[in-house]
């Protein structure tokens, strides 16, 4: 790890992730330890700064709060140990011994000794060190995050820290964004996730609130990375030879004259249209349709990076019956679609069914108790009613669907009519939608450096559900929302290739792509990685970004593009794949067969040949399951 003076992204999601249990755990044998480094550490390798004031001390943070689960079967266990370091004689040991769904299953926690207040900028100091693992990196891992209590349960900070057996020093600079009393805001470890046992410690834990005398940007950290990020990573080179064999295809072109006579030594220009391949990026349906220099510039930018899109919120259940607002209407929607068709932009529809009591809209919530087992089952033909209409009147523009969203956290509508109740959803999408693909979609399968092994698992029970019984899915959609804990570019192809081997005839496709980081360079470099490592799984379809102007995105760090319309980082780093490294154009002559012979991506072409001074030109399509070898006539 090196150390750095850069920004610290503040990352705000929010999740509702409260705790539950009294922290009571029972004795357990411990596993085999990694044995301690046979010298002491050297002490930190940089110089805290001056002026802090200690939010929490050691003494503090070794009488942590624990929420760790069910006392009969809990997440982890844990201790306060003697430690061997140059500036900490104790440590937390935490023995995780149920490593499944999300990282704040378990949770310790260590409230802030003082108030604090809007735009404070803090430092988090720690050492982390791992004795035992069952994973076959022998480090081990801890999520640091610093949350405000319910019922937001913002995060100002989450980051996912790593070491082996050696103490690994972290520099965690955050600020925060609203004031907070004593004790209501927490320094927080998750201490669930991933599918192997571990035991690690922390130490030398501190907190130092410099208010808004420095800038984030002035502290030290601990710089950011992933997995694969080095120019020489092994995965780079098989990534290309995939790529050059499933993405690309030999291709020929008779030219002959009207009386079928071969045109030999005929010059021609053969320029690259559009990838087959979806690179895209969902539109906000008011922004496309406005009207203004921005609107103008919203259109511009999104034809000159992407040949896919589809509507962020417009076309979810609630803005389409009109309960989000005058943003949000039938008429602009449609045309948003219809601007779409026209310039051949592929499009999908999201989402028809998120089977969730607080996803659904309010005309429906009449039928819908807390309680789930209590629901009028006379909502089970609205939903299809829904799907009927929606369908219908977007069908001539709408190329596919996501038909059903998030059901490992979303799941009212099953709990209360059974799962075969997605069946029917599926079954109804596909009388009004013949030709269309129709997709699952769901989040944390990729996120979170990919060790959500729970949700992972119930996505793939799902689908194993919805194929078994002749539901008509034909794609597996994975969100790909990445914070500052990033996956590691071969674990992402790892688990594409664990769906694709399950559900080979299934396409794949990454439904909801961003990086949200202030770390303009960390985010260029991931999102150059995550599209050579999808664009060469055979399997995978297209990867579709969440949005690409700060001005109109969720997460507006995240974005391509700054509020000014300045091009980041990572949208050059998009450009630079898609329309340079991954892009084709042709000149040359035909042979003494009147034959131009190459090799090319996927995709739309044009080809200019000129003959007698006069320059005919012709549109062509080459494909995987195409026949390439196509014939021109000049009249």
């Amino acid at each position: 790890m090196k150390l750095c003076y850069l920004g610290c992204v503040v990352w705000l999601l929010l999740v509702a992730c409260g705790s539950s249990g009294d922290g009571n755990t029972p004795t357990v044998t411990a596993p085999p330890p990694i044995a301690p480094p046979l010298t002491p550490p050297p002490p930190a390798t940089v110089n805290i700064p001056a002026g802090g004031e200690l939010l929490i001390s050691s003494s503090e943070a070794l009488q942590p709060i624990s929420y760790l689960g069910d006392a009969a079967n809990p997440v982890a266990k844990l201790n306060v140990v003697d430690a061997t370091h140059a500036n900490f004689n104790q440590a937390l040991k935490i023995e995780v011994l149920k490593p499944e769904g999300d990282y704040w299953n378990g949770q310790i926690l260590i409230p802030l000794n003082k108030a604090v207040t809007k735009d404070d900028v803090m430092l988090v100091h720690l050492y982390f060190r791992t004795t035992f693992t069952t994973s076959e990196s022998g480090s081990g891992f801890v999520t640091v995050f610093m949350e405000s209590p319910a019922p937001d349960y913002t995060k100002y900070v989450e980051r996912e820290i790593t070491s082996d057996s050696e103490w690994q020093e972290y520099l965690i600079p955050v600020q925060i964004a609203q004031d907070f009393a004593k004790g209501e805001l927490q320094l927080k470890f998750g201490v669930g996730a991933g599918n192997k046992a571990q035991t690690y410690e922390i130490g030398g834990i501190a907190l130092y609130n410099y208010g808004q005398s420095v800038s984030l940007e002035s502290l030290p950290k601990t710089e950011l990375s992933y997995g694969g990020r080095a120019s020489d990573a092994a995965w780079r080179q098989a990534a290309e030879e995939r790529i050059e064999a499933v993405r690309k295809g030999d291709f020929s072109l008779t030219i002959k004259d009207g009386a079928g006579n071969a045109l030999t030594n005929t010059n021609l220009q053969i320029n690259f249209l559009r990838h087959a391949y979806h690179f895209g990026s969902v539109v906000a349906a008011d922004m496309l349709m406005q009207q203004s220099s921005d609107g103008d510039k919203y259109r511009e930018t999104l034809l000159a990076n992407f040949n896919q899109s589809g509507t962020e919120n417009d076309l979810k259940w609630a803005p389409w019956a009109g309960e989000w607002g005058e943003s949000f209407n039938q008429q602009q929607t449609i045309a948003a679609l219809n601007w779409l068709k026209t310039n051949k932009v592929y499009t999908r529809g999201h989402v028809l069914v998120w089977p969730s009591k607080r996803n659904l809209p309010l005309l429906v919530q009449s039928y819908l108790p807390e309680d789930p087992s209590q629901a009028d089952p006379a909502v089970k033909q609205v939903v299809l009613d829904h799907i009927d209409d929606i369908t219908q009147a977007t069908k001539a523009y709408v190329d596919e669907w996501d038909v059903l969203n998030e059901p490992f956290d979303n799941h009212y509508l099953m709990d209360a009519f059974g799962n075969n109740v997605m069946l029917d959803w599926f079954n109804q999408a596909r009388l009004n939608l013949p030709e269309q693909a129709l997709y699952i979609n769901d989040y944390s399968i990729l996120s979170g450096g990919g060790r959500n092994s729970a949700h992972q698992q119930h996505y793939q029970d799902t689908i194993e559900y919805l194929k078994t019984n002749n539901a008509p899915i034909t794609g597996i959609g994975l969100q790909s929302h990445f914070s500052e804990n990033l996956t590691a570019i071969t674990a992402i192809y790892d688990l594409i290739e664990r769906y694709h081997r399950a559900f080979p005839e299934l396409a794949i496709r990454a439904t909801e792509f961003d990086v949200n980081t202030a770390d303009t360079s960390l985010q260029a470099d991931f999102t150059r990685d995550f599209l050579t490592i999808f664009f060469s799984h055979p399997a995978t379809v297209g990867v579709q970004a969440w949005g690409f102007w700060a001005g109109r995105h969720w997460l507006p760090k995240g974005a391509m593009y700054s509020q000014n319309w300045q091009i980041k980082p990572n949208g050059e780093a998009w450009q630079n794949l898609i329309y340079k490294t991954w892009w084709n154009n042709f000149s040359g002559q035909t042979n003494e067969a009147g034959v131009f012979q190459q090799r090319g991506f996927y995709g739309d072409y044009e080809v200019s040949v000129t003959v007698a001074g006069v320059v005919h030109t012709f549109d062509f399509s080459i494909g995987a399951d195409s026949n390439n070898n196509l014939e021109f006539v000049i009249p």
